[in-house]
């Protein structure tokens, strides 16, 4: 799940630079094109950190989690 939340982010960021790229040339708060770039690259970006700062926290959940009393019978 995660690897494929860092391939959906990768692929949302590509989309924002494109647009960006695509709609440079009237720079201003204005262009539409530009603003949705502008979105895709923080949306990419809160999307790559999720898919990186989930699994750490999922790690800790496991950690702390006391363990199954089947496991310490066998």
């Amino acid at each position: 799940m995660f690897r494929t939340l860092k391939w959906i982010a990768g692929l949302v960021i590509v989309c924002g630079i494109v647009c960006c790229v695509w709609n440079m040339s009237e720079f201003n708060d204005r262009n539409l094109g530009l603003m949705i770039g502008i979105g895709f690259l923080v949306g990419g970006i809160q999307i790559m950190l999720f898919g990186m700062v989930a699994p750490l926290m999922q790690k800790k959940d496991e950690a702390a989690a006391p363990p199954d009393s089947a496991n310490e019978l066998a």
